[in-house]
């Protein structure tokens, strides 16, 4: 059998890819990878974000409920979240069980709760806010990936969300 004049047409290719192939192939394999583990740090950080609007949101709710029904409402802050209770005729503190709003919550592991003043008054060793008739006035400091930031009280029930200056490195 005579010997093909051009040895390399691709007609005599019979199997396997060029090496110039398989590192395009790597190439768009990492460029993907970097696109993913980008997205996900940014989903992270909205995840944060998220969460310390939504206690905003709860602290407000928290307050109006408690001013409209004229039964006073705690919200505890544990190590990884929060959870409610509310003061029984009884006397005694209930776990308030209402989802969505009034349901025990974790916050995200990048969410570190800080110190919280009620009334003047450092609460941090025990982190409770009781909600009556009239709001109570405090601030709770809270940390995330993009910032530190402070939930403030007022005594009309607003929560408002005020980004801290950054430390100095």
């Amino acid at each position: 059998m005579p010997m093909p004049a051009y040895p390399h047409h691709p007609a005599l290719r019979t199997h396997g890819f060029t090496l110039i192939e398989v590192m395009v192939v790597l190439v768009i394999i990492g460029l993907t990878a970097t696109g993913i583990g980008v997205a996900l740090d940014a989903v992270q950080g909205r995840e944060a974000s998220r969460a310390v609007e939504r206690l905003r949101l709860v602290l407000e709710a928290t307050a109006e409920r408690a001013s409209v029904r004229g039964q006073p409402i705690a919200v505890e802050f544990i190590a990884d979240g929060y959870r409610f209770s509310a003061f029984e005729t009884d006397g005694n503190w209930r776990p308030l069980i209402d989802p969505p709003v009034f349901a025990e919550k974790l916050l995200p592991d990048d969410v570190v709760r800080g110190r919280l003043i009620v009334e003047g008054q450092d609460q941090s060793a025990t982190p409770r806010l009781v909600f009556g008739t009239t709001p109570p006035e405090f601030t709770l400091e809270l940390s995330t990936p993009s910032g530190r930031w402070n939930l403030v009280g007022r005594p009309t029930g607003a929560v408002s969300l005020t980004a801290l200056p950054q430390a100095a490195p």
